[in-house]
């Protein structure tokens, strides 16, 4: 799947399970700004595992995430 999404988007760089797990989790966080919805989307046990480990700032970059997503919605 990982190698499909890279391919079909034109991405450079190697889209690796966790890499796309970070991904999606970080677009999670930065629509709903819910760090317990996010918590349950990556079945954590605690908040403070989602923080540590998924939810990495982007600033004012695009959700990638939906760039994903729409190229197979279409």
């Amino acid at each position: 799947m990982c190698e499909r999404i890279q391919k079909d988007i034109s991405f450079t760089e190697n889209i690796t399970p966790v890499r796309f797990r970070t991904t999606v989790l970080t677009d999670v966080y930065d629509k709903t700004k819910d760090v317990k919805q996010t918590q349950l989307a990556a079945v954590h046990t605690t908040a403070a595992i989602t923080l540590k480990h998924y939810i990495k700032g982007r600033g004012n970059l695009a959700n990638v995430a939906v760039v994903i997503e729409n190229s197979y919605l279409a």
